[in-house]
């Protein structure tokens, strides 16, 4: 396989960032953390893995595509439902439109020249064609799981709450995963003493009732995995942003609620914040960013520069390692 390419190479953002979803991967495995977010650094040392690496990083599974058409179905839905140009016929119409979206997307994984790569990016891919797995039985359930996770929705109470924050709420907002702002995602984080990071969040769906009352819902499609009915790190953050948007870190006279709802079986978990909640997600933030500036050259979050690959660990976890997309980099890189 040849891995050279005469594409440019994105110029890395200057600044170090800070994502629930970042700081997870991190946690999981900071090999991958490292091809994932520091690329850029294989270039001089690893010119063909570089290369590589920027194409499977665009890769997902099957599975992680039902979590994002998902959302993307949901996301069309409620924005319909927002304009009032909710009928029977356009539901099914939203339906066809994605399982037609997602043959086309499977098709074009499936035929495309891995060898090539030019032009690969924010293209369709999937993990189990790069690798040459029969993925082929799976493209119908993924469908209907996609579109069942939209019927679910709509037959459940909260397909009736959400038109009532439609009709009775100062403002709605609902996410475009289709079309992420990534400049909307970040949050102000001067109150928080953060000197040259980005802090990004951005709920699925936000609700403003008055100026000292708020719902943060989080929509799910993956696997259920809460013991308890407390409110998840990434809600705090959620909660938090919202409070730093009125130049807050205190939950005096604010009342914020927020639940991540899971498609599947329609259970929601969390509940009403507390100052301790957003207390302990301030120091978290703080705490994984020191982390993350462990692995950088001075520890310099502007310049935001890794230090050598061998510092960052690999996990020991086989299971782990067995369907990671980056799998086939890492193996090389060994």
């Amino acid at each position: 396989m040849n891995y050279s390419s005469s594409r440019p190479v994105r110029k890395p953002k200057k600044t170090l960032s800070w994502s629930n979803t970042r700081i997870t991967l991190l946690e999981y495995c900071e090999r991958k953390y490292f091809l994932n977010y520091y690329t850029f650094a294989l270039k001089q040392d690893y010119p063909e893995l570089w290369s590589e690496t920027l194409l499977l990083k665009w890769l997902k599974s099957i599975e992680m595509r039902v979590w994002e058409k998902s959302h993307f179905l949901l996301s069309d839905y409620l924005h319909a439902l927002k304009k009032w140009e909710i009928t029977e016929e356009k539901i099914e119409a939203l339906k066809d439109n994605m399982r037609m979206e997602m043959k086309a997307d499977f098709d074009y994984s499936k035929e495309r020249d891995y060898t090539d790569r030019d032009d690969f990016f924010g293209k369709f891919w999937l993990s189990e064609h790069f690798y040459q797995e029969d993925a082929d039985s799976l493209l119908e359930p993924a469908i209907e799981k996609v579109c069942g996770n939209l019927d679910r929705f709509i037959a459940s109470p909260w397909n009736e709450k959400v038109q009532d924050y439609f009709n009775s709420a100062k403002f709605v907002y609902v996410e475009h995963p289709r079309n992420p702002d990534f400049e909307s995602m970040k949050v102000d984080i001067g109150k928080i003493w953060l000197k040259d990071v980005s802090v990004l969040a951005s709920p699925d769906f936000w609700v403003v009732f008055s100026d000292t009352d708020f719902l943060i819902l989080d929509w799910k499609s993956g696997k259920e995995e809460v013991l308890d009915n407390s409110v998840s790190d990434q809600l705090k953050v959620y909660a938090l942003k919202t409070l730093l948007k009125k130049w807050l870190t205190s939950l005096d006279w604010i009342n914020i609620e927020a639940y991540e709802v899971y498609l599947d079986s329609m259970n929601s978990y969390g509940g009403i914040l507390k100052q301790e909640d957003i207390d302990w997600i301030i120091e978290k933030i703080k705490n994984d960013v020191e982390e993350q500036k462990k692995l950088l050259v001075e520890w310099n979050a502007y310049r935001n520069q890794p230090v050598d690959m061998v510092m960052f660990r690999k996990t020991t976890s086989d299971k782990k390692c067995e369907h990671c997309t980056l799998r086939d980099v890492c193996q090389k890189l060994n």
